[in-house]
């Protein structure tokens, strides 16, 4: 078993660390965190639901992109804390500590005897489930690998820091300005001068006393604040915050473009914007966790694209993805995988708005999945009057439901093979049948022969006639852009339906700027 807690010697020598939040119960999330290069993770489990399964898949998606895992208990009592380590984290954070004694009892509970009261069981997943130890190497070896970190976030406490830091065990402290400014009874405003001196002092105090103190790194600004204060814990942030923002600003991009442009969004549905060529904002969501879905309707676009062509979504992690966009009043579209009736019906009747068919290739194909969406006597979608795609029949005959899901289903195919370019003019005969249609460049080239070269000559012949025809056609034209002169290009070309970016790109493309900029600004600073 490997021993060494690389975050934590950071930590004890009192060099920088770059640590982040996970907020939502989805490993990929953590994964992609830590593949960006946050050298420690912790999993919120004090604000946010995570089940002990979700802790150990997040955990292993953590260990194995090479970070450490902690998790910030949402109880602070024995058996929870080493309950928690027993499933394979790194370390504790402990919110809220109310004085000496917790904080006594919380170093005592990640601490085997003599140091502490940790359960012993030498067959969890904290010890490699007993493969290939030795069991009093193990019990002696343990407590200096797992790190224990404290949060100060009552003023109170602070006349009790003192003694706090005479204990043994501790590695690190964090201030929660949040709940810090609201004991004093202002919350939100731990930047009025009082508190901020407080927060100041008490950082201070941690500091003098060889502890390493961490802080809220959003920015390269405020990393570089921090450690002008000797403060080398670096909290760059969440998944949570991340998309939050992203969502935000890729939108925000979208409608300026649009403005650049002389167009601009308007009220209607998705369906009718669709059917008059108005200007809609559908990004991806590719990842499984619903409350995504959520920030994403809430950043202001018109609906979502769920990607199941290429990620993996499970029935139930889908239906409680589609309900996340409808319950903040969006549409949820599917990419789907497999285009057969049986399947488009199905995810149909999980409550899907419309679909998104990947690689048609054929008018026949295109008509086909026309009518898969369609009921009798429009198409052969199979007719079951009480699922959620219908309301559960609550809404309506069965005449009434079968004529408004066929009213209002979105249908979206995707152009993206020779054989789809060569049989086009023959596809777009149903254009006043598919609601929109766009072009997948990645699989296009390919099915040229040159994968990913979309400046030849042949493929962007292609590339701007399908554009053409498209925009010709009654089908909106959809394209994904992410920057803004993407986007204005885009619009002014004759798409009308935008897709910003995913969820997966805004992961990437922000961790990995950020933690970039911390390493620029470390490694700055260790050479000063």
């Amino acid at each position: 078993m490997d021993y060494f807690n690389p975050s934590k010697e950071k930590t004890k020598n009192r060099q920088p660390v770059i640590t982040a939040m996970v907020r939502m119960a989805n490993p990929m999330l953590a994964e992609i965190i830590a593949r960006c290069g946050a050298e420690s993770i912790t999993i919120d489990n004090e604000h946010f639901p995570f089940t002990d399964k979700d802790i150990v898949n997040i955990t292993r998606a953590i260990h194995g992109a090479g970070a450490e895992a902690m998790v910030r208990v949402n109880q602070k009592d024995t058996g929870t804390i080493y309950r928690t380590l027993d499933m394979g984290v790194d370390g504790i954070l402990a919110p809220n500590i109310a004085g000496r004694d917790e904080a006594e009892q919380v170093i005592k509970a990640c601490k085997y005897p003599p140091e502490g009261n940790r359960g012993c069981c030498p067959i969890t997943r904290g010890a490699d489930f007993g493969i290939g130890i030795n069991v009093a190497e193990y019990y002696q070896k343990i407590n200096d690998k797992i790190q224990v970190s404290l949060m100060v976030e009552d003023h109170q406490v602070v006349d009790e820091l003192d003694d706090i830091l005479k204990l043994e065990g501790i590695d690190h402290f964090a201030i929660g300005p949040s709940d810090f400014s609201g004991s004093y009874g202002r919350p939100g405003r731990a930047s009025d001068p009082d508190i901020a001196k407080d927060i100041t002092d008490a950082y201070k105090k941690v500091m003098a006393k060889g502890f390493a103190a961490s802080g809220l790194a959003y920015t390269p600004e405020a990393a570089a604040g921090m450690l002008s204060e000797n403060r080398t814990v670096f909290n760059i942030g969440s998944d949570l915050q991340m998309l939050t923002k992203s969502y935000a600003e890729y939108t925000r991009m979208a409608d300026d473009a649009a403005a650049a442009c002389g167009l601009r969004r308007n009220d209607k549905s998705l369906k009718q914007k669709l059917h008059d060529k108005d200007i809609a904002v559908v990004p991806f969501v590719r990842i499984a966790e619903p409350a995504i879905a959520e920030i994403a309707i809430l950043s202001g676009v018109d609906g979502i694209i769920i990607d199941m062509e290429h990620f993996a979504f499970s029935d139930d992690e889908l239906i409680n993805t589609i309900r996340a966009a409808h319950c903040r009043g969006g549409k949820a579209i599917v990419r789907v995988y497999d285009k057969s009736r049986a399947a488009i019906g199905r995810i149909l009747d999980m409550g899907a708005n419309g679909i998104m068919a990947p690689q048609v290739r054929s008018y026949e194909e295109a008509l086909d999945i026309i009518r898969s969406v369609k009921y009798p006597a429009a198409g052969h979608r199979g007719f079951c009057p009480i699922t959620a795609g219908v309301d559960f029949g609550l809404d309506g005959t069965p005449s009434e439901i079968a004529a408004r899901a066929n009213e209002e289903t979105i249908v979206g195919i995707m152009i993206e093979t020779k054989d789809a370019y060569d049989d086009l003019d023959r596809i777009l005969t149903l254009s006043d049948q598919i609601d929109f249609i766009a072009i997948g460049p990645s699989d296009l080239s390919a099915s040229f022969g040159k994968p990913g070269a979309y400046d030849d000559p042949e493929v962007k012949s292609a590339i701007a006639d399908i554009t053409a025809k498209v925009r010709a056609s009654k089908s909106s034209l959809m394209t994904v852009a992410t920057t803004s002169e993407a986007m204005k290009g885009a619009i002014g070309n004759g798409t009308t339906m935008l897709c910003t970016g995913s969820d997966l790109q805004y992961m990437i493309w922000g961790f990995s700027s950020l933690v970039s900029a911390m390493k620029k600004l470390i490694a700055d600073y260790e050479k000063a």
